[in-house]
């Protein structure tokens, strides 16, 4: 169980109702649409909540992580000192998160930033979910996703679907949508691009996609005069991923100001990954060897199969096959990009992790039914001076020596101790004494199917 939901929330002070003093109920809009979002999760309480606000720390070109555990906020720079919220932070819950990102390419920046005073990015939302709550607020993992590009925060959303330590998680993506919406706004008016910002917005969350977005161009949204695009497409690339629609509950423009509650729910139960989909990999590798073994044209590829900013990445990629009982029926990988796009790789090695790996015969399409795809996304080796630098649970290993070489995968079962994980890989490569070997490491993205996935589809 992991992602139970995902909401985007605005965050003028003015909404609450000690700052507004009666000038809230000129968003009232906004408040009946937040308040609906809140009566929706008020019995979906996470474990985990990742915040993502704009008030953060900016760090240009990264994701800034908040590495505080106990944070202090309040309205007072806003005129209302006795409105407090001290929320807190598992140390356990941001390492989650730095390992997933981190593994996956998305540049991290962490340090302690505790004062919640101008972060109404933070403070704002908190405020009504903990009303909701009964005074109850799980722990917050703080995060600013501003240093990002717009297509970076995309691609962060898409990385962190995968995020499962058997806890709730939920996101909160924190935004104002155009400053500068009317000839009063306080960033200014935009009489063209602030509109054509919000209503590409509203259309991204209606489709489910970042296209309307990324269709804008940087004028436009350099004009609009935002701060919710790279949450607003941080959610989008998680929905997509995990599949299903985002129900928009309010939308408008008071102040000059764009504001817009929706809120992407898991089916019930957060079994999400059983009762919509696989991961994007290992669906394009189940459809490819659906389709050769059934006579049919291979994916062109994940343009057709499973849209995704991913595929524009080149990478290598182990394409593993298992069946029911968990015994192997094929796997086959590359150690460096062997085609242009990482769709490529993951198709090309599909096809012969299916029909070619040496060690059993050919996959027929009757078999389909009773398998299970995995997919691991290779970082790039590097090499290591010793064994003490290794770790099969976090790292695959590649032992060589000569033109011999040998690859184990991380974290696989019965593998538990780094003279385990060498051995089997050295044996790999024919080699039988670990004189004069050189070690590289490894880190993986595993995408797994759901072990019922497959009997699903037989």
């Amino acid at each position: 169980m992991s992602w139970i939901w995902s909401a985007l929330m605005p965050h003028p002070p003015i909404l609450v109702p000690e700052v507004g003093n009666g000038r809230e109920l000129e968003a009232a809009e906004t408040l009946r649409g937040g308040g609906e979002l809140a009566v929706r999760v008020k019995d979906r309480r996470p474990d985990v909540l990742l915040v993502l606000s704009p008030h953060q720390p900016y760090v240009p070109g990264a994701l800034f992580l908040n590495a505080s555990t106990l944070f202090q906020g309040s309205f007072a720079p806003f005129g209302a000192p006795g409105v407090v919220l001290s929320p807190a932070s598992e140390r356990r819950d941001q390492e989650v998160l730095n390992a997933r990102l981190s593994s996956a390419g998305v540049p991290i920046y962490t340090r302690p930033s505790p004062d919640l005073r101008t972060d109404q990015g933070t403070t704002v939302p908190l405020y009504f979910l903990r009303r909701a709550w009964d005074g109850w607020l799980p722990s917050v993992v703080l995060a600013s996703p501003i240093g990002l590009t717009p297509e970076q925060a995309f691609e962060m959303g898409r990385r962190l679907a995968d995020l499962n330590d058997g806890r709730r998680w939920a996101l909160l993506a924190s935004g104002d949508l155009s400053h500068r919406l009317t000839p009063d706004a306080p960033a200014g008016y935009a009489p063209k691009d602030g509109p054509a910002f919000d209503a590409a917005v509203e259309e991204a969350l209606r489709q489910c996609s970042p296209e309307p977005l990324l269709a804008l161009g940087e004028e436009c949204i350099e004009n609009a005069g935002e701060c919710g695009l790279r949450s607003v497409m941080a959610l989008l690339g998680l929905t997509a991923e995990l599949g299903g629609e985002i129900q928009i509950f309010s939308h408008e423009g008071p102040f000059g100001v764009g504001y817009c509650n929706a809120l992407w729910l898991a089916p019930e139960g957060g079994e999400h990954r059983a009762a919509e989909q696989a991961p994007a990999p290992v669906r394009l590798a189940r459809e490819t060897v659906s389709r050769l073994l059934t006579g049919q044209p291979l994916p062109g590829g994940g343009d057709e199969v499973v849209p995704s900013l991913l595929w524009k990445e080149r990478r290598a990629c182990f394409v593993s096959i298992k069946q029911k009982d968990g015994a192997l029926r094929g796997c086959i990988g590359t150690l460096a990009p062997a085609w242009p796009s990482l769709d490529r790789e993951i198709i090309e090695n599909a096809v012969l992790a299916s029909t070619r790996d040496p060690r059993f015969p050919p996959m027929t399409a009757a078999e389909l039914g009773g398998v299970v795809f995995s997919v691991d996304v290779l970082s790039e080796p590097e090499p290591v001076e010793d064994m003490g630098q290794l770790d099969p649970r976090r790292f695959g290993v590649i032992v060589s020596k000569g033109l011999r070489r040998g690859v184990l995968l991380p974290d696989l079962e019965g593998v538990d101790t780094v003279e385990q994980q060498v051995s089997i890989a050295a044996q790999k490569a024919g080699l039988y004494s670990l004189d004069g070997v050189k070690f590289e490491r490894f880190r993986v993205e595993r995408y797994k199917e759901p072990p019922f996935e497959a009997e699903l589809r037989g």
